[in-house]
């Protein structure tokens, strides 16, 4: 059994539409919004966490860096005849390989 519709139901469908449509639109703003930020924290908090390890490992180097360093000064003082005749004989061979 079909009805007839009122001149005017078809405007206020439409009206529920749009506003359903601008809520909708209206949420899907917010869960963008929403998304961007916990996106931006993470990417926020990753940094900083590369942050504190490449400066862990900075430090970390640095410091194997001085402990060869003064591994190598202890065994020039402790050998330094040898010390001696190794640069030399390295500077001798870096020139016969540059000739």
């Amino acid at each position: 059994m079909a009805t007839a519709k009122a001149p005017n139901s078809g405007t206020a469908n439409t009206g529920s539409t749009r506003d359903k449509l601008h809520q909708a639109y209206h949420l899907a703003g917010e869960a963008a919004h929403d998304t961007a930020s916990n996106v931006k924290m993470r990417a926020r908090e990753t940094a900083d966490t590369v942050k504190a390890r490449t400066r862990h490992g900075m430090e970390k180097g640095k410091q194997r860096a001085q402990d060869v360093a003064e591994k190598a000064e202890n065994s020039i003082k402790a050998h330094p005849l040898v010390s001696i005749g190794c640069a030399f004989a390295a500077g001798w061979l870096i020139a016969k390989i540059l000739k």
